[in-house]
């Protein structure tokens, strides 16, 4: 019989398979070819999944998001800007900020060099053609690269954050190689990871002790999609915080206000000269006649709706005031626990702790947001993902299971655009590669957690065989659908409360965050 010490290095040897692989080409002194092969095999699984189908492939009148994003670059190469916003507003008129618009004018001026039937005005509507397919898919991918990935490799490989080489390349690899994000940006079709990236490189300029560049970044990330705003807390407390701990705050303020209004208005000068135009960019963002939610969300307002009909008690007006007072309880204490504790900042340590929490309040802001705000989309669940897997290697388990749930509640969408097996591929893909489920040996993860975490699992997985062998009754066609946005709710409401404990108890003991006596 093996001896309790055996057993325990045995344990301890048992890692992830993922670190595994970077504690291979350490010992190799392969370190060089580390983030190429990361990098070389995110792309090939982005490719991969393009081949699949994506939102509304075949289905007119006005088929999906993919057609969405090449119908404003139809509408932003021919129509003066003025009527960007107010084109055709039945047929996917523009409803994002003016970043989107811009980034859509310029794919639309490229694919005008190589086919200009491709964003043919009107008469392009609905094209599925195969080269055009692979234009937009290509899109995507070069955005992602040009913004996304290279802030996640520099925040990961900035010496502000303190990790050995291979949790550095083990964190890169895990970001870039996340599901939801893939899934909705390559599969679905969306362009998410530039407003991620941006919000990225605000984490990163942060660390850096930048905070022009930080204001900047993060007024592109909301002028880019105005989910951005779900960090907008965190980061005024961030920076107000920065402004009161320095001898020349209120410099600091002037400097970043002017950063902010000189950026929003950069972005907004087309429209500048016309109230009634910044008036419909305004409606167009933020439409609240669309009401408390689209189709089903895993968020609370949804799962409250199986058994209290809000939308049938109460008129519009009501709830943006209901789910605005929601949101703000929920992520008020974690704006206000983050500004007390960056103002007691004042060494090179002390700035690492600074930015840990700052992941942490970002993380708790955007899922308050996501649970309880207005007009909130299954897609959404991505902003809360972005910091959370910044936390990657500080919260092991507990974001490899997020990343799971959040997979498992946008299944209903990529159902409906036909992606089931570029989304089973990447979720067995995650769970074999760093979920602790694929791997109980990992240490770094508590037993009852692991329990947990299986039945977790097995939940996920008994909803799945039920939907795809038992057909639902035909008075509750939606069963699974509700079933799936009620149990991934009860979740995040409790990562929720599980990340605020731990931004709240993280540094406790610390002394680096503790006033410093002059």
């Amino acid at each position: 019989m093996p001896r309790k010490g055996s057993r325990a290095a045995s344990r301890q040897a048992s890692v992830v398979p993922v670190r595994r692989w970077f504690q291979f080409l350490e010992s190799q002194s392969a370190q060089g070819i580390a983030l190429p092969v990361t990098v070389l095999f995110a792309l090939l699984v982005r490719w991969c999944v393009g081949l699949h189908g994506y939102s509304g492939q075949g289905t007119p009148p006005l088929y999906g998001d993919y057609e969405a994003q090449r119908h404003w670059m139809e509408i932003t190469t021919h129509l003066p800007v003025s009527q960007w916003y107010s084109y055709d507003l039945q047929y996917w008129g523009l409803d994002y900020p003016p970043l989107t618009a811009f980034q859509s004018w310029l794919c639309g001026a490229v694919a005008a060099l190589i086919d200009p039937s491709w964003i043919a005005l009107n008469e392009s509507r609905g094209i599925e053609s195969h080269t055009s397919k692979q234009f937009m898919r290509a899109t995507a991918i070069v955005l992602e690269f040009i913004v996304y990935v290279p802030a996640v490799v520099l925040f990961f490989r900035s010496r502000h954050v303190q990790m050995s080489w291979v949790a550095r390349q083990v964190s890169i690899f895990s970001v870039l190689l996340q599901p939801c994000l893939i899934l909705i940006d390559h599969g679905h079709f969306q362009y998410n990871s530039v407003m991620l990236g941006f919000l990225v490189w605000t984490v990163h300029f942060a660390a850096q002790e930048s905070y022009m560049a930080m204001a900047i970044a993060f007024c592109c990330s909301f002028m880019f999609k105005q989910m951005g705003l779900y960090y907008a807390p965190a980061v005024f407390a961030f920076l107000l915080a920065k402004c009161f701990q320095r001898g020349h705050g209120v410099l600091l303020f002037v400097k970043l206000g002017t950063a902010v209004v000189a950026t929003i208005g950069i972005m907004l000068a087309p429209w500048i000269g016309s109230l009634a135009q910044l008036q419909q960019i305004l409606v167009r963002v933020f439409p609240v006649a669309r009401g408390l939610y689209e189709d089903k969300v895993a968020n609370v307002w949804c799962a409250v709706n199986v058994a209290i009909k809000l939308r049938s008690l109460f008129d519009a007006q009501s709830l943006v005031r209901l789910s605005t007072c929601a949101t703000a309880l929920v992520f008020i204490p974690s704006c206000i626990h983050l500004f007390y504790m960056i103002r007691q900042t004042r060494t090179a340590q002390s700035t690492a702790n600074a930015i840990r929490l700052f992941k942490y309040c970002l993380l708790n802001t955007s899922l308050a947001f996501f649970l309880f705000s207005f007009q909130v989309h299954e897609k959404s669940i991505l902003v809360p993902l972005a910091p959370a897997l910044l936390l990657i290697d500080e919260e092991e388990w507990a974001v490899n299971w997020f990343v799971q749930v959040a997979l498992f509640s946008l299944y209903p969408l990529l159902f409906v655009d036909g992606l089931q097996i570029p989304y089973w591929v990447l979720a067995v893909l995650w769970a074999f590669l760093r979920s602790c489920p694929a791997c109980p040996a990992d240490t770094h993860t508590p037993y009852c957690v692991l329990v947990l975490q299986w039945m977790s699992t097995l939940v996920m997985l008994a909803l799945h065989v039920a939907h795809a062998f038992i057909p639902p009754p035909a008075s509750l066609p939606d069963i699974y659908v509700v079933l799936n946005v009620v149990y991934c709710c009860a979740m995040f409401v409790a990562f929720l409360a599980y990340f605020n404990y731990r931004q709240f108890t993280r540094l406790r003991s610390q002394p680096s965050l503790k006033k410093k006596k002059d």
